[in-house]
Formats: structure tokens, C-alpha cells, sequence
């Protein structure tokens, strides 16, 4: 049985309609950023309050982890006594379960702790998951691996599944095989009680979902919500919200196109960058380090610790540019199967095989994605676009295209298009050839001294500085958790100080074409600014979302602490006094002429 959008009912526009405990509603009253459910929470929570198995489809930012996470608490609620192990989630990273861990955690703080949350993928060693298994809470959060890893080694009695688990959620499923949880999910869910109900919850449909549905879900109900114009338009996954753009040049001008858009403003801040290469993000860095772009960068090769920390600086809105390394394309081979029909076995070494901030990964206030590097494939491209123009606010995708990738960027393209003959991705404004000619001379300058000596010193700098600010300050930090705000994570990697005059761009170096496209840019930015502050009209689907704040902040566990403000203050956090101070100064200028 297939649920879309259109067949909800009408008065289901507040979490009060759905059923749920009055507590939880209360709890999502009090929630910042949001004034009701949204299309998918109200599709999903009614239909898993029933007891039943469901798969769930729908896009990215759409609400999903709330769809699963209310009816799992409001059952959970309702049992009154306290015992572990009552509800699984399961996702494919450590970045993703902190996440989950906190939305649970934030929900019970506010419904009286009547029930407990652990996150055990985030104890890392041994001895630490041993611990945490000794007093393991309602609600487990976790990766496949961590929990197969106890059972095979008995920490985790086979019997305690067996007897305690009521509910088990699979999310971001079509990513689960991917990352080579094959034999994994096979172990935990072998010891699943028939009883338990079970909910698989995707951004897309594919051969992998379809596998994972025989494996864990029975007669399921298929749930598959997307808005309607979607649908005719074939943008699955993507928001309509996002505006897609591409920038045809050769493979190694595209540090140089980089470089242009962000130091002359061509993009809107957050920015976050995609790689698919360890070495390619340090390489991007160095270049716009040059520039004086700062940024920082979020790989596989960095602790847990310091990429929590990286990724709350980035939401806070800290530092304006993020490169991420996509490692989703590293997991997986060309068929994404074994020979035996199971997903490949994940490459153990010094990365970390459960690192992936492609999907699922709430990047609060991202404006633009800028893909350096080519996705894998449609999928990955969908992720990838789908980490801004979130809860219906507005973003853009740009992708920098070589020769050799038109046809796969032609392809994700009609894939966009659907049934439409407009074309989706189109030329960037602005970052015209005699643009990125004035800057060639510095480009080709910087880019011969990035060698890779370089990206090799700049990648051993930064592990060294992230393991000292994980590992040896961890015990100092716990006690003085404010203090964090004293690490940056978009230090300088350069060996040597840059060139002074290349942090500034002289005006025979701007094109009358970028810089009318820039004012163009800013105005479009105003008023979107002036229609978020004003009231949006009501409609049958709009997301119930409030506006993100400048700083992209949307909780309250984001807001700036004294420390953070004592260091990043004359940035972010006195823009608004210093503007109505100088407006009464003017004021009072006047009145005394």
C-alpha cells in the first residue's frame, strides 16, 4: 500500500493530531525552528503508532528522523519501566549517531528523562563500549558494526535482543550496504524477535533497499512522500528549493574557479565543499589559504572527537567553508556487491571505516554545495545537494564540470529534468572566462608551490594538531567543556606565511560582468532575508519550519558560550549592537544640527 502527501488529512497540521503522549507534544511546542509536523511526520508517525512494519521514502531534509523518533518515544513512554535495550536505531555512521543520539537525548530532557539514550558507537575502544553496555539505556543508537562486534564477542547476549527489542529503525538504509554492513546487519538481525516492529527509512529506492526490506521488514507498508511537483518533474530526492549550476572548465583550472567564487562572492556563505580524495582537500585548502579564504577541512583521517567538534563550529557558523571528503565512493566498487551477492567487506586501517557526512548529516545554514569533485553517481549527487535547501529554505549546488565528466553531468541532469525539457543545471552567473583569466598569473603561482611535499606536510600538521586537541586535552575538556571554543579548525596548514597582496584583488582584476552578477546575488540574498523575517503564507504542503538564524543556529544547545563569545565576539556576536549604536549616533548628529 502506497501513502503519498496528497491523501493526509487535513487538520493533521500540529503534533496534537498525531496521538502522541502530551508530554511529547509539549516537548515539540517548545522546539526551536519548528511550528508543527511536517508532511512526512505526519504520514509516518501515524501509521508506525499502529505497530506496523513500514519502509519509508522521502527526500533529504524532510523531517525524517523525527518521523521515526516520536513514535518509537511515545511507545517507549508508555512502558514506565526502565530497561536497555527496548529500541535500536541503526545508521551508517559515527557523525549520523551523534546526531540521532542528541535529537533523542534533547527530546527526553524535556519529557522528564522517562526514558534513556546511548549512543554506543561513540565509545570507540573496547573497553569503553564494554562499560557502556553495563548500563545501556532504553534507546540505543549505534552502527551495525559496534553492535555485531558485541554479539560475536558476547558482551551482548544473543538472549537480551531477543527478549527486550520492541522496536528496530534502519536509517538512511540505502547507504547501509554501501558502507559493507552486509554480513552486520545479517548478525544483529538474526537474533530480531519476530515480534519487533521494524521501519526502514531511505532518501531513495534502490536494489539495496529492496534487499534489506526481505531481510528485516514483514509485510510492510511502503510510505513514499515527496511533494507532488516532484513527482512530475522527476527531481527525486533533491528539494525543489535548490537551484543546480555547473562551471565547464578544464581539470586544472578548477582550483582556480574555486578560488574566484569565493573570493569574489559569486556564492552564498555557508559554503561546503565536497572532495573525494584525502589529498585533494588539503590541496584545496592550501590554495584558498593563499587567497586568505579560510576554512577547514573534515576527513576520515581525523579523530571522532575533533570531527564532532569541527562539525558544531561549522553549524555555530564559526568559519564560513567546510571541505568535506566524500568517502562514499571509496566504499564501494562498481556493482557495490561481493560475489556472493553481499556488500564488500570495509578496508580496515587508519581512516575510519564508520566516517560519512554525505548523507543523513544535518549541516545547519549551508547556502551553497560546491562539488570540487564528480559523485560517484545520480545517488551521490542527490546527497550531496540535499545538505542545503533544508526544511524549505533556499539553496544552490554548483558542480565544477571537466571534459571528461559532461556525460555524467548530462545524465544527472535529465535525471533532474523529469518529464520537463528546461534545462536544471545551468551555467553559473558570473564566472566569466576573462574572471578567471585575471586571476591565472596568482593561480598558477600559488599552484606550483602546492606541491605534494606539501599536501603532505599540511595532512601530517593537521593530524598532529587534531590528535593533540582529541586525545591529550580530552580529560581537560570534559571538565571545562567551554574552553573548546579555543580551538580552530581553520588554522593556516601553510609552512610558510603567503603573499600579502594576493589576499586582495585590485580593481583591474574584476570583470564588469561578475561584479554585476555579484549585485545581482546580494540583492536576491536581501530579499530573501526581508521574505524569511516577514510571514509565509500557509499552503497544504509548506514545511513547518522557522528560518534559520544568521549564525545557522536552530537549537539551543548551538548558541554561542561565554568563552566562544569572548573569542569569535567581534565577528558574529556584536553585528547587531554595533548597528544600532551607529544608527543613534546618526540620529543624534542629526537632532543637534
Amino acid at each position: 500500500m502506497d501513502v503519498v502527501g496528497k491523501e493526509e488529512k487535513k487538520d493533521e497540521t500540529k503534533f496534537d493530531a498525531l496521538g502522541l503522549d502530551p508530554k511529547l507534544v509539549q516537548a515539540m511546542h517548545k522546539k526551536k525552528g519548528i511550528r508543527g509536523p511536517t508532511q512526512v511526520q505526519r504520514v509516518v508517525v501515524p501509521a508506525a503508532r499502529m505497530g506496523k512494519d513500514v519502509l519509508v521514502r522521502a527526500d533529504t531534509g524532510s523531517g525524517k528522523t523525527l518521523a521515526y523518533l516520536l513514535p518509537m518515544v511515545h511507545k517507549l513512554m508508555g512502558e514506565g519501566d526502565r530497561k536497555g535495550w527496548k529500541a535500536l536505531v541503526l545508521v551508517p555512521t559515527r557523525e549520523l549517531c551523534k546526531q540521532v543520539a542528541d535529537e533523542a537525548l534533547w527530546i527526553a530532557n524535556r519529557c522528564g528523562n522517562a526514558f534513556g539514550v546511548t549512543n554506543l558507537a561513540s565509545k570507540g575502544k573496547s573497553a569503553a563500549t564494554k562499560a557502556a553496555l553495563a548500563t545501556v539505556e532504553d534507546l540505543v543508537v549505534s552502527t551495525p558494526a559496534t553492535v555485531a562486534d558485541c554479539v560475536r564477542k558476547g558482551v551482548l547476549p544473543t538472549q537480551v535482543l531477543q527478549e527486550r527489542l520492541q522496536t528496530l529503525v534502519l536509517d538512511e538504509a540505502d547507504l547501509l550496504l554501501t558502507y559493507g554492513y552486509g554480513e552486520d546487519l545479517q548478525t544483529v538481525t538474526n537474533n530480531v524477535p519476530r515480534s519487533c516492529q521494524c521501519m526502514l527509512i531511505s532518501a531513495t529506492l534502490n536494489d539495496d533497499v529492496e534487499q534489506l526490506k526481505e531481510l528485516v521488514l514483514h509485510n510492510p507498508q511502503v510510505i513514499d512522500v515527496h511533494p507532488e511537483k516532484d513527482k512530475k518533474t522527476g527531481r527525486t530526492g533533491v528539494a525543489e528549493t535548490v537551484e543546480h549550476f555547473k562551471v565547464e572548465c578544464q581539470g586544472k583550472d578548477k582550483l582556480l574557479c574555486v578560488a574566484v567564487a569565493l573570493k569574489m562572492g559569486l556564492v552564498a556563505k555557508k559554503t561546503l565543499v565536497f572532495v573525494n580524495t584525502i589529498n585533494t582537500g588539503y590541496k584545496v585548502k592550501l590554495f584558498l589559504e593563499s587567497f586568505g579564504v579560510r576554512s577547514a577541512v573534515l576527513n576520515a583521517e581525523l579523530p571522532l572527537n575533533s570531527r564532532q567538534h569541527i562539525l558544531q563550529e561549522f553549524n555555530k557558523g564559526l568559519f564560513d567553508h567546510l571541505i568535506a571528503t566524500d568517502s562514499t565512493s571509496a566504499k564501494s566498487n562498481a556493482n557495490g556487491k561481493g560475489n556472493n551477492g553481499t556488500s564488500p567487506k570495509r578496508k580496515r586501517g587508519t581512516q575510519d571505516g564508520e566516517y560519512g557526512v554525505v548523507r543523513g548529516i544535518d549541516f545547519r545554514g549551508v547556502r551553497t554545495v560546491l562539488n570540487f569533485d564528480m559523485p560517484e553517481d545520480i545517488n551521490g549527487y542527490i546527497h550531496r545537494a540535499g545538505r542545503t535547501g533544508r526544511a524549505g529554505r533556499t539553496g544552490a549546488c554548483v558542480t565544477l564540470c571537466a571534459e571528461d565528466e559532461t556525460a555524467f553531468l548530462e545524465t544527472v541532469d535529465r535525471h533532474l529534468q523529469g518529464d520537463q525539457e528546461e534545462q536544471c543545471i545551468k551555467p553559473l552567473e558570473g564566472l566569466t572566462k576573462s574572471q578567471v583569466e585575471a586571476f591565472r598569473y596568482r593561480g598558477e603561482d600559488v599552484a606550483r608551490r602546492i606541491t605534494r611535499n606539501a599536501i603532505k606536510e599540511a595532512r601530517a600538521k593537521e593530524i598532529r594538531m587534531e590528535l593533540l586537541n582529541s586525545e591529550r586535552l580530552q580529560s581537560h575538556f570534559e571538565d571545562n567543556p567551554k574552553d573548546l571554543a579555543l580551538l580552530k579548525h581553520d588554522k593556516t596548514l601553510q609552512k610558510s606565511p603567503g603573499l600579502a597582496h594576493l589576499k586582495n584583488v585590485p580593481n583591474y582584476m574584476r570583470d564588469s560582468k561578475t561584479l554585476a552578477a555579484v549585485s545581482d546575488l546580494s540583492k536576491k540574498r536581501k530579499l530573501e532575508s526581508s521574505s524569511r523575517r516577514g510571514t509565509r503564507p500557509e499552503s497544504k504542503n509548506a514545511v513547518a519550519f522557522l528560518p534559520a538564524s544568521k549564525l545557522g543556529c536552530s537549537k539551543e544547545d548551538d548558541e554561542l558560550t561565554p568563552m566562544e563569545k569572548s573569542v569569535f565576539g567581534s565577528k558574529l556576536w556584536s553585528n547587531r549592537k554595533l548597528i544600532r549604536k551607529t544608527g543613534n549616533v546618526r540620529k543624534n548628529k542629526r537632532r543637534s544640527r
